[in-house]
């Protein structure tokens, strides 16, 4: 299995929404540029859209997501190539039924795509290491740990930029589909904390 990674953007993102509603079950899903997937290249995941804290049992809310989502980060030439999940329980790492429906959804679409869980009992205010479960489907349609681990872009300083957000209560201003679904004036691409973000590097 070949080496993954993840860019500063992307983690960052997966971890303010997690410190954001500590108490949820929540997902999101991972994008790539189109360009980069081909010739088998290994998964570069460059950003992060955050989808539900509220809907995640609910197959509707998630579809709507995936269909927008899609729509509009296609003109960019990125694709949906992975998902996320979190649990309300620190103990809980599994794969639930629904997160498999939707890393499926996207699976099918998108060879090679990922499945990512946060480990929450791992993260804290100074977070020393990436906290993420890797999982691939193998050919007989099941969600396996990746062999490999996955790798930061910039290690030392994406774990720095994702520390420093929740400490100073950045995370705050993350909006996820849920949010937008609330009030569909609220970005959950999150275009301006995409560039508080980057401003980490």
């Amino acid at each position: 299995m070949d080496e993954t990674e993840i860019c500063t953007r992307a983690y960052c993102k997966m971890i303010m929404h997690c410190a954001k509603y500590p108490s949820c079950s929540l997902n999101g899903v991972l994008l790539s540029h189109k360009s980069d997937l081909k010739n088998g290249k290994p998964i570069k995941f460059c950003d992060a859209v955050p989808m539900c804290h509220l809907n995640t049992g609910l197959s509707l809310v998630p579809e709507i997501a995936l269909a927008q989502i899609s729509g509009m980060v296609e003109p960019a030439g990125l694709v949906i190539s992975g998902v996320y999940n979190a649990h309300d329980n620190l103990k809980d790492n599994h794969v639930d039924v629904f997160t498999q429906k939707i890393a499926d959804r996207i699976a099918d679409n998108q060879e090679g795509a990922l499945l990512l869980t946060v480990d929450s009992k791992r993260l804290a205010l100074k977070i020393q290491n990436d906290g993420l479960i890797v999982r691939h489907r193998n050919a007989e349609g099941n969600w396996k740990l990746n062999e490999k681990k996955l790798k930061l872009e910039h290690e030392s300083i994406t774990l720095a930029c994702a520390s420093a957000l929740v400490r100073e209560g950045i995370f705050r201003e993350l909006i996820d589909f849920d949010n937008h679904l609330d009030d569909i004036t609220q970005d959950y691409i999150n275009v301006g904390l995409n560039m508080k973000i980057d401003s980490c590097l």
